[in-house]
């Protein structure tokens, strides 16, 4: 499955707020046409603190995957949605290592 016009602008969106907020050498995403999956990371120096891995179980719909749990959840999220989810988290791990 791939990315539809709108997610892919919404990603470059995301990814240019990373440059804009000088956090892309603190994080990652990319999508993986063959999995059909969005995956995030933050890295704390030269440490991954966290990944979340996002399943596109429709042409519209997300599931969140718990890799170490190797469970989804059963809420479905836009990707929208996704992307706010994330940036928060994303503030929230910046805001920590800048103290």
């Amino acid at each position: 499955m791939q990315l539809s016009n709108k997610e892919q602008k919404l990603l470059l969106e995301y990814k240019n707020w990373l440059k804009e907020n000088n956090l892309s050498n603190k994080c990652n995403v990319y999508f993986s046409e063959q999995n059909s999956i969005l995956v995030f990371q933050v890295w704390n120096l030269e440490q991954q603190i966290s990944e979340s891995v996002w399943l596109k179980v429709d042409n519209e719909k997300w599931k969140y995957y718990i890799k170490t749990l190797g469970e989804k959840s059963h809420t479905s999220f836009s990707f929208s949605k996704i992307l706010a989810i994330e940036k928060k988290f994303v503030l929230k791990q910046s805001e920590l290592v800048i103290i």
